[in-house]
């Protein structure tokens, strides 16, 4: 049986959790540039074993704000195209005034993120976002 130490084992979770965001991103619609610019990273570097290694704090707190924002989605809709297509969709709710989620998160900002989360977690619990 192999050993692995800690440092080996958060890689690999840190692996898995970005290829799932980054096939989220992919059923959100958002082509690879889209995903670099969300995840804050370059594009050539999306498919790159590289990348994981090169993971920072921020990095790895938008990834689990895309795993978060997934999941919320998951509980709102029973629907793939609902929960998968509200992203792409037009909002004109606050935050968004008129963009989808997507444009919105699309800056790059990790503060979109959390927005969008928490919007999504107020209307989970049917509450108005403020």
């Amino acid at each position: 049986m192999a050993s692995h130490t800690g440092n080996e084992r958060s890689t690999e979770r840190d692996q898995k959790r970005l290829r799932t965001a980054i096939r989220i991103l992919d059923n959100w619609g958002l082509d690879q540039i889209g995903q670099a610019q969300i995840l804050r990273v370059e594009p050539q570097l999306l498919s790159s074993r590289e990348l994981v290694g090169a993971l920072g704090i921020d990095h790895l707190a938008r990834i689990s704000f895309l795993l978060n924002i997934h999941v919320s989605l998951r509980e709102l809709f029973q629907n793939p195209q609902n929960y998968y297509g509200y992203m792409a969709a037009v909002n004109y709710n606050p935050p968004f005034s008129g963009q989808s989620p997507s444009e919105f998160i699309r800056a790059g900002e990790l503060a979109s993120l959390k927005e969008v989360f928490e919007h999504l977690e107020f209307l989970k619990y049917g509450q108005q976002y403020q």
